[in-house]
């Protein structure tokens, strides 16, 4: 209260220590966010200008497919037990075939252990079945989007380096553009493990808070290539230090976005101003149809041909449209009030 909201970077300093890893980033991360916006919208400019100015016009776009059935509802979609005629190789294939069908030109699935049925993960320990079952899908996957497709796979392994390290070189043959995830993010020895033992790029980071939180993954190399969060990482120019730290030691940036056209957007912004390590931002509401009308001030679709323009309108180059946003409300939720 009383602070110059101008002063992003040192209020940012001030608040930094009440946010966490995970989740609990995310108060911070919103307010750095809106503190972007203030300020572009105060001088007129959009906010990648404020970053510096912008690598590119457009930002490609990963879609995250789930399975056979996208993620419409956090809620409940991720469930396993009742939903299993999602999780066949057949449905995996028909989903691939209808998303990439929309312009995407990199897709990922969620696939993993348990979605092969009973003792396919025993402990923390992956079992043939498991692996069997993975292959299955991976195969029906490659073989719907075609050879030379980008397919990417959001794939814990129960939580054993072994575990992973099976699982990597059993789709190494595939040629993924990345698994994601495959142990614990804080084991970076073991995330290390993991990728110098196969030939597939591996992937983590959306858990990871501020830059600070990526620096033992980057500077062991643990990951090929690190998905930062903007929602809960420390906001757009915490993305952006890290998009520049992991490009001192070679590495790629994909960053994480599960969240709202208003988190979409600051992605957009700090990947205009990113170096040439960016692969792709992530979109997680191929299944919200409302998606795009949560904002207004910008032309629709938002993602277009697998990309997103880099707004010129100031700030964050869109507003929320508060009577979507209302209509859509959790159970029990209120708006901002």
């Amino acid at each position: 209260v009383g602070e110059d909201p101008t002063n992003v970077e040192r209020l940012f300093a001030k608040i930094r220590a009440y946010g966490a890893e995970g989740r609990f980033g995310g108060a911070v991360s919103g307010i750095e966010i809106a503190l972007w916006d203030i300020l572009g919208k105060s001088l007129g400019v959009p906010i990648y200008k404020l970053l510096g100015g912008k690598f590119r016009s457009k930002i490609r776009i990963y879609c995250d497919c789930h399975a056979g059935r996208a993620i419409s509802d956090a809620a409940t979609d991720y469930t396993f037990e009742g939903a299993e005629e999602f999780y066949t190789p057949e449905a995996y294939a028909e989903a691939a075939k209808r998303i990439k069908a929309m312009g995407f030109t990199i897709l990922k699935f969620d696939l993993h252990p348990q979605y092969a049925g009973k003792d396919a993960l025993i402990g923390n320990i992956p079992t043939d079945k498991a692996i069997k079952y993975e292959v299955s899908v991976v195969e029906a996957l490659r073989e719907a989007v075609g050879e030379d497709f980008p397919l990417a796979l959001d794939s814990y392994q129960g939580g054993t380096v072994e575990g992973a390290v099976r699982f990597g070189k059993a789709v190494d043959p595939y040629g993924l553009i990345w698994i994601e995830d495959v142990i614990d993010w804080r084991d970076t020895k073991g995330f290390k493990i993991v990728t110098r033992s196969i030939k597939t790029p591996t992937l983590t980071g959306e858990d990871v808070y501020t830059a600070v939180g990526f620096k033992p993954l980057i500077e062991e190399r643990a990951v090929d290539i690190v998905a930062p969060d903007i929602a809960t990482n420390g906001g757009i120019m915490e993305n952006k230090k890290v998009a520049w730290l992991a490009n001192l030691y070679g590495l790629s940036i994909a960053p994480h976005c599960a969240g709202s056209p208003i988190s979409a957007m600051a992605n957009v912004h700090a990947a205009a101003a990113m170096p040439e390590n960016l692969v792709a931002v992530e979109f997680h509401a191929v299944a919200v149809p409302w998606w795009d009308d949560l904002v207004k001030g910008i032309d629709k679709p938002i993602i277009k041909d697998g990309f997103i323009n880099v707004p010129e309108n100031p700030g964050l180059g869109v507003e929320i449209n508060e009577k979507v946003a209302r209509k859509h409300l959790t159970d029990g939720e209120a708006y901002f009030e």
